[in-house]
């Protein structure tokens, strides 16, 4: 059974560019760590981003039984 494509993320943070799916932290501070340190940017609405669908998992998120590596599960990539 195919799993169902997953929805665009919601955020993504202005310096590391991490995404989320949880709309209650947007505008708070980066949960990132970025070579050991804590990521300094904020989570940005990604409503206007132009998205592109994940090749690899095809959107679903996962490739075979795990996650997929290419898009960390999210099923999109930014477009560019």
């Amino acid at each position: 059974m195919r799993t169902g494509k997953q929805p665009k993320p919601a955020g993504a943070c202005s310096v590391c560019h991490g995404l989320t799916r949880r709309r209650e932290i947007l505008n708070h501070r980066c949960d990132r760590v970025v070579n050991g340190r804590r990521c300094y940017g904020t989570f940005k609405s990604a409503m206007t981003y132009l998205w592109d669908q994940c090749d690899s998992c095809e959107g679903t998120g996962k490739v075979g039984t795990g996650i997929c590596g290419e898009c960390a599960g999210f099923g999109w990539k930014m477009y560019g």
